[in-house]
């Protein structure tokens, strides 16, 4: 059983041959350990999918997900100088005038000098009309020039996953603050379900188009709809019936798992994210950051969704010892491999910028079994 065959057994709820082993990296990790150039990494195509692979290989995982979109192949050419910056960063200086630090473990911080547009702060400030539509045919040729290479060069061997953010969190990026997205939910509901409507009908433009290059799975992530944002009333109104659109589309039309990413408290809610149709649950963050017990998860979910996640990638991951870390890891092991849907070994959220390499390496120690 190749490793692609492990993850496809896993999501549809079967035993695999072990358990997978499948973690999502922040790109401020890739860029520390796996960039090489910074430059190279940040602004082509080559550079990112390269990362993605090797990361992969380095730590024997199972599969990748390619958590971000296509690089514009005439960027490189648009830089008029590279020098250096504080901490092993980079300072890019480009044609138009502006300019950009690029850190050594985060993302790109680019100063144009011209002041940003100011988003709305209140709903009735929201033009709806403002929300176009997104047709596949005018897409630029390059948007997936990072996901197609990854599918072409590992695609038969392991599991490669996509990624959308769903229309909720679409939604809260059209406001000038995140409480204000959380406020226009309240303050004009009819209009924010209209706003919401629109929105997924683009994202499910995104994710045909992933599902259509072949990708294993789709990730679908909602960030904020945990309880430290939404109540149960409000996850049911505003986050529930949207997710739900995209499974059963995603269903219908291409017959490929789906799993939600919600991060921080969601423990109150796991029926409610059954009631989508997702195949799987992400995150299940335990505390102190969530409010999930792995065991508590299971017995709940039952054969109804897989379950990956579960490692808190900074109090675990981060902060602790290799040996610390491979025995969390095994008891995570003893009660997820009974799971009746599935069992991804999996930290909850990316792996941050500053894990120390040995602690990520010992995951697959834990679900191999072998003395590395």
């Amino acid at each position: 059983m190749n490793a692609k065959e492990r993850m496809a057994q896993a999501m549809r709820g079967r035993t695999p041959d072990r358990t997978p082993l499948m973690c999502q990296f922040s790109l401020g990790y890739l860029a520390k350990n796996f960039a090489g150039d910074l430059i190279r990494f940040w602004y082509t195509p080559e550079g990112l999918a390269e990362a993605y692979i090797a990361a992969a290989e380095t730590y024997h995982f199972d599969g990748i997900l390619v958590s971000i979109s296509g690089r514009d192949p005439a960027l490189p050419q648009q830089i008029q100088h590279v020098g250096e910056g504080e901490h092993g960063g980079k300072i890019v200086s480009w044609k138009n005038g502006s300019w950009s630090f690029i850190p050594s473990n985060d993302f790109p911080q680019d100063h144009s000098g011209v002041p940003e547009t100011k988003k709305p702060s209140f709903i009735e400030e929201l033009d709806l009309d403002s929300i176009s539509r997104v047709r596949a045919e005018a897409l630029p040729g390059w948007t997936f020039n990072i996901l197609e290479p990854i599918l072409q060069e590992k695609g038969r061997e392991l599991s490669i996953h996509g990624e959308v953010g769903t229309g909720f969190e679409q939604f809260l990026g059209l406001f000038d603050k995140l409480e204000d997205g959380l406020m226009a939910l309240i303050d004009d509901e009819g209009k924010a379900k209209e706003a919401l409507r629109r929105l997924n009908q683009n994202v499910l433009v995104y994710a045909r188009e992933q599902c259509r290059r072949g990708i294993d799975a789709l990730k679908l992530s909602s960030p904020y709809a945990g309880a430290g944002f939404l109540s149960r009333r409000m996850y049911q109104e505003f986050v529930l019936p949207y997710e739900q659109e995209l499974i059963e589309t995603v269903h219908r039309e291409y017959g490929i798992p789906c799993y939600i990413h919600t991060c921080g408290a969601i423990g109150d809610r796991l029926d409610l994210m059954l009631q989508t149709g997702t195949d799987g649950l992400e995150c299940l963050d335990p505390p102190p950051l969530g409010t999930v017990e792995l065991k508590e998860a299971s017995l709940l979910l039952g054969p109804n969704a897989f379950i990956k996640g579960n490692l808190d990638s900074v109090n675990e991951l981060q902060n602790r010892t290799p040996d610390q870390v491979l025995e969390i890891a095994r008891r995570r092991l003893e009660i997820g491999a009974g799971h009746p849907g599935g069992y991804i070994l999996s930290t909850a959220c990316s792996i941050a910028p500053d894990v120390p390499p040995e602690n990520i390496a010992v995951l697959y120690q834990a679900v191999s079994g072998a003395n590395l």
